[in-house]
């Protein structure tokens, strides 16, 4: 039991990574015994229906928001078990680098981020460098006609086959007989076959 609380407090302060993680959940019956301990009372928290093994093995460790998540919960189990650690920084930064760059147009998932956006920002140490490297390269992957789209709702720009979309532009909806709301169609082009694909969205 000490060894899958050891290695519970490793991960959170950095020195086990999320894949590793993964794989002892699925393959370490300690470790699913000791988060899945009945002392310990989680009625309020996030975890109350699941529990914490069950709400760990669901995340995707691969990714830095699945990892930060992880590590979350497991600061809140330790926590709770009386067991002091010092905390790893990296998944909170650069997932706080994720929510600071990402323009306000585009809701990309985090797996996208991590694979095509954030590289840009590789072996650059100065945050102000790193931000600006990231958000060209989002400018760079989501690009547009004349103005970026203007969402009334979540945005949902188009990706296809890792790849955003061209945003053409928008056109508003309003007192149509077919819709009962009115709103905007939202156009975008596949540039490698020349497809426009669209995407509604109403009040």
């Amino acid at each position: 039991m000490q060894e899958a609380l050891d290695f519970l407090k490793e991960f959170v302060e950095g020195k086990v990574s999320g894949p590793e993680l993964e794989a002892t959940l699925s393959e370490n019956s300690g470790l699913e015994m000791l988060l899945s301990d009945d002392s310990l009372n989680w009625t309020g928290t996030y975890v109350s229906a699941s529990g914490p093994f069950l709400y760990l093995a669901a995340l995707n460790l691969k990714t830095i928001v699945g990892c930060y998540d992880a590590q979350g919960l497991i600061q809140l189990f330790l926590t709770k078990k009386e067991i002091s650690f010092s905390v790893y920084k990296g998944y909170e930064e650069r997932y706080s680098l994720i929510l600071e760059t990402q323009p306000g147009y585009i809701d990309a998932d985090t797996v996208f981020v991590e694979k095509y956006i954030l590289p840009a920002a590789e072996g650059l140490k100065v945050k102000s460098e790193i931000k600006q490297a990231i958000k060209g390269r989002f400018n760079e992957l989501f690009r547009y006609h004349k103005k970026a789209p203007k969402w009334i709702q979540s945005p949902q720009w188009i990706i296809k086959e890792d790849r955003p979309l061209f945003f053409l532009g928008q056109f508003e909806i309003k007192d149509c007989q077919l819709f009962k709301d009115n709103g905007f169609v939202y156009l975008f082009v596949n540039e490698d076959n020349g497809a426009i694909e669209s995407v509604k969205q109403f009040y």
